[in-house]
């Protein structure tokens, strides 16, 4: 199968499928091969990382990505190309058929003014879509809880550590959170997250789905 056949696969399933993080990420694959077929490096970020790794404990409309530095045609050319109309401008669209709007924040990729190097790819029907890793969309979920007191990003914080506490790269993690000013909350939030009984917030393993999971279970703190 080329990666056009592929695009058009993953794009047909972001409009058939029921479930909703499915069609998002599906979605998402498509705009990836989109780009990648100009050879641009598309990174899924905000809030549907969040929903991912929380498998569904989260929940949002949108999908944002990061692209490297372009002109706004190269853009234009491959939305358009994938059935997206643009709601404002260039770096908002939507699509007819698929009720998630998709926005393309100003880069570089960054958490804090720390450039993102490391990502994580999942595979979708063949098609890898790079995705921040769990410790950097934990960081940028406590700098927005910090930066604009934001009680809702504090909470997927303290969701993200719930179900990913014992795989975590803590070193990473708390050195990172040192360098950008937000040490002392994420200490805040670590220490509340393993007061808490984690038993009643443990997140059931999700179906396997294009031959990945959406996320792993969580283990005990």
């Amino acid at each position: 199968m080329t990666l056009s056949q592929k695009i058009s696969r993953l794009l047909g399933q972001a409009i058939a499928r029921k479930e909703k993080l499915e069609r998002q990420l599906y979605l998402a694959a498509a705009i990836s091969g989109g780009f990648e077929e100009r050879g641009v490096r598309a990174v899924l970020v905000g809030g549907t990382v969040v929903e991912f790794y929380t498998a569904g404990g989260y929940t949002t409309a949108d999908i944002d990505m990061v692209l490297p530095p372009l002109e706004r045609k190269e853009i234009e050319t491959v939305m358009e190309a994938l059935g997206f109309v643009r709601s404002g401008d260039y770096r908002h669209w939507s699509h007819p058929q698929i009720p998630f709007p998709v926005e393309f924040p100003p880069g570089p990729l960054q958490i804090g003014h720390l450039v993102v190097v490391d990502l994580n790819e999942i595979e979708i029907e063949g098609m890898k879509l790079k995705i921040l890793k769990v410790e950097d969309i934990l960081l940028d979920r406590i700098v927005m809880a910090q930066e604009w007191d934001d009680l809702q990003a504090q909470v997927q914080a303290e969701m993200l550590m719930y179900a990913h506490y014992d795989e975590m790269d803590w070193p990473y993690v708390h050195r990172q959170a040192s360098q950008i000013g937000v040490l002392k909350i994420l200490q805040e939030i670590q220490k509340k997250v393993k007061r808490r009984d984690q038993k009643a917030l443990l997140i059931e393993p999700t179906k396997e789905w294009g031959g990945e999971k959406k996320a792993e279970s969580p283990s005990s703190c």
